[in-house]
């Protein structure tokens, strides 16, 4: 039997902390470690017992989800933390990305969303609400439009590396892209992780904004 995906969960609503620990019914392979009401719990809890998983609220007593993302991913680099939130605002959504958040979903998705997330974030893959995304894209296609990029902020990929990275970018897995290029996913696999060590990221988030914004295979 494969181990199961051990989970944290941290959000002050009591309502939406049971509506979350519902939704892992959902899933057999799930393991709900604790359930923290505040930032300052979940950061004991998760470093007691590191989760495979964070899902965790933005707002919270004591320490917010921003800094609780940003101290666990600095002491626990395997543990991957998804954001559950009502924020859509541009710094929340960056700030959350540069601490080191892997997925950003706002509390009116769907249980089914949930739990797709969890399963990605166990494989280091992202989660992002569709409007969030748009913003995402949209904000560093006007910094693309505004800002001089310099020379030194430009990187070599191959065709196929760009090609995957704007997949990457639209959204897709690694397994809807090894469709789409009728490619092995495992080679896939190594491509984006190539793409990661060329840009010096560690998620294929931040690779997808900052190839918008470095213009990455921008034919112009």
């Amino acid at each position: 039997m494969p181990d199961k995906i051990r989970v944290v969960i941290a959000d002050d609503e009591p309502s939406y902390r049971k509506a979350l620990e519902k939704t892992l019914t959902l899933m057999p392979e799930c393991e709900l470690l604790a359930v923290a009401k505040d930032g300052q719990e979940a950061l004991d809890v998760c470093l007691t017992d590191p989760p495979d998983v964070l899902l965790t609220d933005i707002n919270m007593p004591r320490l917010s989800g921003i800094e609780l993302t940003r101290k666990l991913t600095r002491q626990e680099k395997d543990l991957k933390v998804v954001i559950l939130t009502v924020r859509e605002d541009d710094d929340s959504v960056y700030d959350a990305f540069r601490a080191g958040a892997l997925g950003y979903l706002l509390k009116t998705s769907t249980p089914q969303d949930v739990v797709e997330a969890i399963r990605l974030a166990d494989r280091g893959e992202a989660k992002i609400t569709p409007r969030i995304a748009t913003k995402v894209i949209e904000d560093f296609r006007r910094v693309k439009d505004e800002d001089e990029i310099d020379d030194s902020e430009m990187y070599v990929l191959s065709d196929r590396e760009q090609e995957i990275l704007d997949l990457v970018a639209q959204g897709m897995r690694n397994k809807e892209i090894a469709a789409k290029l009728s490619i092995a996913e495992k080679t896939v696999k190594n491509h984006v992780s190539n793409i990661l060590k060329a840009l010096q990221v560690n998620s294929r988030t931040e690779a997808a904004m900052k190839a918008v914004k470095s213009r990455i295979g921008d034919k112009a």
